[in-house]
């Protein structure tokens, strides 16, 4: 098969297509030529895009020859390698995705183009459009209204009653991830959280793909590399680490003394992150400054382990979007200390025992320090079920690493 990226995708790859004889499937299609510039053809075209996102997602080829049975009709095994003669594979490619940017709605999230150099100056053009968790889409080119999916078949045309049904499994993407977040917090809550954190009080930190609520669980074959557990860092490190696969993926956890977890790091196998931290919220009344959040240790604390996500999330290949959230636990009557450390006099405490923040989307996840377009609003939700409009330290230079 194909590599999971577009970018990723070589000379090489094309050849082993013909050379094993590779058969096309519900998520591989070979076409020998690109599409003419005829409405027919471009409607064709479409319909064929468009079946790949309202189903599994998958590729398309030009480029390749599909052998042909006795009677002429092609087989869908790659028999040979034709390649484009186009002298500007370039323009090709910005025509193609100019026409599905406007010809489908609504816009397919994940569609990528690739230009390949063969032999003998030819090439060949990879689409790969990902499976779309904004579903059905509906092709809209010169008039047209149709919905488009796909099978082991081939694609085909929804009737009714699969576009009812393809936009009721839409509308219960976002139920999908509240309860899901729900559900993380209740096995946190009764102690079935992949380990038990030491301490009452918990933090824990969610990046959740929109690819994992709609896609199917991963089989037994899910592995984690050696490069990919290198950027597994729980959020608050101590003397002893260590790392397993579990029943949902994998955990890395530090330990706190012999027995308790002061963090851990689980990576599910749909992509989806939780990071544990049973240490900052406690960290005022370990102290003996009582029911004190220690504000600017906090914010820094959200923001490195909103990095180290991120790194971890590039190195699982992970499709955008995500999106990230925060849980505080057990936080009832404890206050964020609105100076540089610990604050005196009156001020207003959280007011239940579990403050979950909204769900954003990560919009920076190439960017760098300190995240303001992310992190800030997250953090400025968890001073707003504090009692205050924001983070006092917020503001155009502010920047937790620096605290």
């Amino acid at each position: 098969m194909l590599p999971a990226s577009a970018d990723a995708i070589s000379a090489n790859d094309i050849v082993n297509l013909v050379a094993n004889q590779t058969p096309e499937r519900k998520t591989l299609e070979f076409k020998e030529k690109l599409p003419e510039g005829t409405d027919k053809a471009k409607k064709e075209f479409l319909a064929d895009v468009c079946s790949f996102a309202n189903a599994e997602g998958g590729y398309i080829v030009y480029g390749i020859r599909e052998k042909r049975a006795v009677d002429g009709q092609p087989t869908g095994i790659a028999e040979a390698i034709v390649g484009l003669s186009d002298p500007n594979p370039s323009v090709a490619c910005d025509r193609l995705e100019q026409l599905v940017r406007t010809g489908i709605a609504p816009r397919i999230p994940i569609f990528q183009v690739k230009k390949i150099e063969l032999a003998n100056h030819e090439w060949a053009i990879v689409l790969r459009i990902g499976k779309s968790w904004v579903r059905p889409h509906m092709v809209i080119f010169a008039g047209t209204s149709r919905f488009f999916s796909r099978n082991s078949s081939g694609k085909f045309q929804l009737d009714v009653g699969e576009i009812g049904q393809a936009f009721a499994e839409q509308r219960t993407v976002g139920e999908r991830l509240r309860n899901w977040r729900t559900e993380r917090i209740s096995k946190v809550l009764s102690g079935d959280g992949p380990m038990p954190l030491d301490g009452q009080r918990k933090l824990l930190f969610h990046f959740i793909p929109a690819s994992s609520l709609v896609g199917p669980s991963v089989g037994s074959g899910w592995t984690i590399s050696e490069q990919q557990r290198a950027f597994l860092k729980p959020s608050s490190l101590a003397s002893n680490i260590s790392a397993r696969y579990n029943s949902d993926g994998y955990l890395a956890y530090s330990m706190k003394g012999a027995t308790g977890t002061a963090s851990y790091v689980q990576v599910f196998q749909n992509g989806a992150l939780e990071y544990g931290d049973g240490y900052i919220l406690g960290a005022g009344e370990d102290l003996g400054r009582g029911n004190s959040i220690p504000s600017k240790a906090f914010e820094r604390k959200v923001a490195e382990i909103y990095e180290s996500g991120l790194r971890l999330l590039n190195t699982l290949n992970v499709e955008d979007p995500v999106y990230f959230a925060c849980a505080l636990i057990m936080v009832r009557g404890l206050r964020l200390s609105r100076d540089e450390m610990w604050d005196v006099g009156e001020s207003h405490t959280f007011d239940r025992d579990v403050i979950t923040t909204p769900d954003f989307q990560v919009l920076d996840r190439n960017g760098g320090r300190p995240f303001l377009g992310s992190i800030l609003p997250l953090i400025n939700s968890i001073w707003q079920a504090n009692g205050y409009e924001q983070s006092p330290f917020a503001g155009p230079t502010w920047n937790p690493f620096n605290y």
